[in-house]
């Protein structure tokens, strides 16, 4: 009997602090929440009673805009189409298309990547900068002169030149006469000639000599007829010669 009686006591004392706290609750809750006091003033707005001066635009100004296709908004005009736009308009489909495919994705794109990067392997090739890596490419070249690379100090270029001329081999002839103009910048001291270097190496032995912008054209025409393979005639290879002879005077 004892425990119910202060079991109950327990409860009325619980709840007494329950409805004490709800209370307290339900007070703050209804408390005013202060608000910011408004410190801007309202400015009278000046009495204007000037005439009011309505300007109107003249009647050729509003024809102008009337005839202004930027201004008629409620008319659609259609982009003039010709046969030549329609067929890039469908070869574009057909491209998005392609590249939107399951095929292009699994197969095609590496294709391409791969193309791209041969390509630029080729370029680069062709231009020497790989140079260090393809240096011996010249010297697999079918050509009856193949050691020309080996010591330039140790040809008789004006023989070699000759007997290249009058086999009609212009191509090899350039070749020579690039050679001949290298052993003589190395003679010079304007170059340091080594078998393994490029001949943009040499450019830029030049850098700080007047003669590099007139060798770098000849290095660039060799490299065109030797490296890219681009047929030479008798007619294209004198005006080519008389440069080089010149450089070396």
């Amino acid at each position: 009997m004892k425990v119910i009686i202060k079991c109950t006591a327990k409860l009325r004392l619980f709840g007494w602090l329950l409805l004490l706290t709800l209370t307290g609750f339900s007070a703050v809750a209804q408390l005013p929440i202060p608000q910011p006091k408004d410190t801007a003033q309202a400015q009278p707005a000046p009495d204007d009673r000037s005439a009011i001066q309505v300007r109107r635009p003249a009647a050729d100004r509003i024809d102008e805009y009337r005839n202004d296709r930027a201004y008629q908004y409620g008319q659609d005009f259609k982009p003039t189409s010709s046969l030549w736009s329609k067929f890039w308009a469908w070869f574009w489909q057909k491209v998005g298309a392609f590249l939107n495919s399951r095929a292009y994705e699994n197969f095609w794109q590496y294709v391409f990547l791969a193309a791209i990067a041969g390509g630029a392997i080729w370029l680069l090739v062709k231009a020497e900068v790989l140079g260090f890596v393809f240096s011996k490419k010249a010297q697999n070249v079918d050509l009856n002169y193949e050691a020309v690379t080996e010591n330039i100090h140790e040809i008789d270029f004006d023989q070699q030149i000759d007997t290249a001329i009058q086999q009609r081999n212009y191509r090899l002839a350039v070749r020579l006469l690039y050679l001949q103009t290298l052993k003589h910048l190395s003679n010079r001291n304007l170059i340091d000639w080594k078998p393994d270097k490029t001949n943009r190496s040499y450019v830029y032995d030049l850098a700080q000599s007047p003669l590099q912008p007139e060798f770098e054209t000849l290095t660039t025409q060799f490299e065109y007829i030797w490296y890219g393979d681009f047929p030479i005639t008798e007619e294209r290879f004198k005006p080519l010669q008389e440069s080089f002879v010149r450089f070396n005077r």
